[in-house]
C-alpha cells in the first residue's frame, strides 16, 4: 500500500483545450480549430502563452482569473479514458489517494463529484502557488503522516517531476497532459507512463 499523489489538470482532467482557449481569448485571438489546439498539445500552459504573446506577469494574473472561470466550465471538462477506472482500481487495492494541484479546491470537487471520484480521494490540497509544488508536497507528507519512501506524486508538466525530485519524492510522469514525453524523460523520473492504465503495472513493479 501506497501514499499516491495525484496532479489534477493533464493528469486526471483533459483540461487542455479549455486552458487553451482560455489563454488564446485572453490574448485577443479567435477561437482554436482542432488544428491549432493539436499543434500546441505537449506545451505547458505557461509556453502555450508565450506563443499567444503575452508576458509573464500577464500569465500570472491569468492563472488566478482562469481557475475562477473553470468553475463554470468544470461539468464540461472530462477525465482522461480510463482513468475513472484506474482510480478505482488502486482505491479498492488499499493505496491512500490525493490531490495536490494549481487548480482550486472547489474545481477539483465539483469535478469529482460530477463524475462520482469523489469517495475515493482522502484529501484534496487545492490552490498551490504557481512556484509552490514543493513546499506543498511537504506540507501534504506531513499533515498526513506520510513517510516519503512511502509515497509518490504523479503529474504531467515538467514542474511536477522537479517538485517532487527536489524533496526526495519519487515520481511517475504522464504523457497525455501538457508536457512533451521526451522532455519529461529527460528530467529521469522514476517512470513514465503512456496511458492511464500503466500507472497500474508501474505501481506494482516499484
Amino acid at each position: 500500500m501506497a501514499a499516491i499523489i495525484f496532479d489534477f489538470d493533464g493528469t486526471i482532467a483533459d483540461s487542455f483545450d479549455y486552458i487553451a482557449g482560455f489563454l488564446a481569448e485572453a490574448a485577443g485571438r479567435p477561437p482554436l480549430s482542432v488544428e491549432q489546439k493539436q499543434q500546441l498539445r505537449g506545451q505547458s500552459m505557461a509556453a502555450i502563452g508565450r506563443q499567444f504573446g503575452l508576458s509573464w506577469w500577464h500569465l500570472l494574473r491569468l492563472f488566478f482569473k482562469g481557475r475562477q472561470q473553470m468553475r463554470g466550465a468544470i461539468e464540461q471538462i472530462e477525465p482522461f479514458d480510463d482513468m475513472p477506472d484506474v482510480i478505482k482500481k488502486l482505491h479498492a487495492e488499499g493505496h491512500e489517494l490525493f490531490i495536490l494541484s494549481h487548480n482550486t479546491v472547489v474545481n477539483v470537487h465539483a469535478f469529482l463529484h460530477h463524475y462520482k471520484l469523489h469517495t475515493y480521494f482522502l484529501e484534496i490540497y487545492g490552490g498551490v502557488g504557481l512556484f509552490g509544488k514543493a513546499p506543498a508536497l511537504r506540507k501534504l507528507l506531513k499533515d498526513q503522516k506520510i513517510e516519503k519512501g512511502n509515497a509518490l506524486y504523479i503529474g504531467d508538466e515538467l514542474r511536477d517531476v522537479q517538485a517532487a525530485q527536489s524533496i526526495g519524492l519519487r515520481v511517475i510522469a504522464v504523457n497525455w497532459g501538457f508536457a512533451r514525453s521526451a522532455d519529461l524523460e529527460a528530467l529521469k523520473p522514476t517512470a513514465l507512463a503512456s496511458q492511464p492504465e500503466d500507472l497500474i503495472k508501474i505501481l506494482e513493479e516499484l
